[in-house]
């Protein structure tokens, strides 16, 4: 039987989209467009400033026809994000930041995916790293999900470009307002718990990575601080599976490694997680010293990572 494109809309799951976004004027515009380019026929697209002092607000109202826009005063990403998750009302919703992208076909790709894996709760895809002027410079192959490696490796293999089924938010709530900067990762690790991930094989996204002041020590210890305490709120949960609970010293000494290896040139406070990770487990810190050796020394040579 022959559908119209109104059918055919009126029968295709409703995707929605959330961009957080707070002074990135400089790449709103390429991330709105490759939303709007999309040829999927069902998107809601809800942008959501957070209090931006840049001319953000005047790039949004350009395309206010075609999206869903707010501006509201700052709060934070996570604040805004659940803001956006209590809006949404599609099948499906995805957060693209305001400097990322979804990539040409994206949607058709990732709807295919999970309708036809109607268990799986999110499905996350590969992804490109793309730099200031969107010149693509990586690529990310994502692991197969899973969520023991997860935990005790202290490792998030879902990244950019993730679609969450909407009954996520009642069985699991929302972003926890608590982490600034591992809050994708806090928030799968309690997701979950309540249903399976699965990597859809295909490049759905591209992540911008932005030069790093090497001066930036504040922001290092803040966020090697939420590695650390991101695993300890986690491990107060009464629902972990016995095998996990019983990787709880793994799972920490591999939190304090990240912790020493983003806390920025504070080299006493590197060394502090150092000690205490290789207190919890001897052998997961000395699996890493290749990688913190290598860590170290290209930032002692002066170059970012």
């Amino acid at each position: 039987m022959n559908y119209s494109r109104s059918q055919a809309e009126e029968t295709t799951p409703l995707v929605s989209i959330i961009t957080p976004a707070y002074n990135q004027a400089a790449y709103i515009e390429e991330t709105i467009r490759s939303i709007l380019d999309q040829n999927y026929p069902r998107i809601e697209y809800i942008i959501l400033d957070d209090g931006s002092t840049d001319n953000t607000a005047d790039i949004l109202k350009k395309y206010g026809e075609n999206l869903i826009w707010e501006t509201h005063a700052n709060m934070g990403e996570a604040l805004t994000v659940n803001k956006g998750f209590r809006m949404v009302q599609g099948d499906f919703v995805v957060v693209v930041n305001s400097d990322d992208i979804l990539l040409p076909g994206a949607v058709d790709v990732a709807v295919a995916f999970m309708q036809s894996h109607p268990d799986i709760l999110v499905g996350y895809p590969d992804w490109d790293i793309i730099d200031s002027e969107s010149k693509v410079k990586g690529h990310r192959e994502v692991q197969e999900f899973n969520y023991v490696h997860m935990v005790k490796h202290h490792y998030c293999q879902v990244g950019p470009g993730a679609f969450i089924r909407r009954r996520a938010f009642t069985i699991a709530g929302l972003r926890d307002p608590d982490f600034k900067y591992v809050g994708d990762y806090e928030y799968w690790l309690r997701l979950g718990l309540f249903g399976e991930f699965a990597r859809i094989p295909a490049t759905l996204a591209a992540w911008r990575e932005h030069p790093v002041a090497a001066s930036n020590s504040c922001k290092g210890e803040a966020m090697a601080d939420e590695h650390v305490r991101v695993m300890m709120k986690y491990y107060t949960r009464p629902d972990i599976p016995v095998e996990i609970r019983c990787a709880r010293h793994e799972a920490l000494c591999r939190a304090h490694i990240d912790a020493a290896l983003t806390c920025g040139f504070r080299a006493r406070l590197m060394l502090k997680h150092l000690l205490i990770g290789f207190g919890y487990h001897p052998p997961a810190m000395l699996t890493n010293i290749y990688r913190l050796a290598t860590k170290t020394a290209i930032r002692n040579s002066g170059h970012l990572v």
